[in-house]
């Protein structure tokens, strides 16, 4: 696929919608995301474990993503007049979810496992608006890998994009020349679905 090239009309929309936030994410993916529409963003990161409870795999990105914003709502840095999102984001493949991946072995093995192959990303997120209890909503996106020789995956994972990225690439940087196409919002891809958080922010207003 092409390299996306940002802002796009998405993250334009988004920042006129919500011109300041609050991420309760240490993801600089999800930050960048956000602030190349202009929305400025103010960072929480929340100190949460990220156990992988409930019964499907949207439910476990989801009980993450809840925890994130309960951690920030609940902590003395909370801003009620200010609207707050929180993420996560995982892989499904084989009826296995990838997270992160903990070592450049690690990403090696999970790179070749995507090869060629299609994968559902998952993110969730969790809102929270002034003046309303926080919302939860969760977004899929499919991804088709093209089929990478061991050199290819070796050059990328030379470029330490793997590193805190669910799924061990970056769309937004070089990782887009591992994926065929995308059937879905980009962004959920990154991790944070802007459409479906966009329409709930319109919708509540």
């Amino acid at each position: 696929m092409r390299r996306i090239e940002e802002p796009d009309d998405l993250q334009l929309e988004f920042s006129k919608a919500v011109p300041e936030l609050v991420l309760a994410s240490s993801s600089p993916n999800r930050k960048a995301l956000i602030e190349a529409g202009g929305t400025k963003v103010r960072v929480y990161v929340p100190e949460t474990e990220e156990r992988r409870d409930g019964s499907s795999p949207e439910d476990v990105v989801r009980s993450i993503a809840k925890c994130k914003i309960d951690a920030y709502t609940s902590s003395q840095s909370y801003d009620p007049s200010m609207i707050a999102i929180a993420a996560d984001t995982l892989v499904l493949i084989d009826g296995e979810l990838l997270g992160k991946p903990g070592s450049e072995e690690d990403a090696r093995e999970i790179l070749r496992h995507l090869s060629g192959r299609e994968q559902v990303v998952i993110s969730s997120a969790g809102i929270k608006m002034p003046g309303r209890d926080s919302l939860m909503i969760t977004d899929t996106a499919s991804v088709f890998f093209r089929s990478l020789s061991d050199a290819e995956i070796d050059e990328y994972i030379s470029t330490e994009e793997w590193k805190g990225a669910a799924g061990g690439y970056r769309l937004q940087r070089t990782g887009y020349r591992l994926v065929d196409r995308i059937d879905g919002d980009w962004t959920t891809v990154v991790g944070l679905p802007l459409r479906k958080i966009l329409d709930l922010i319109h919708e509540s207003y």
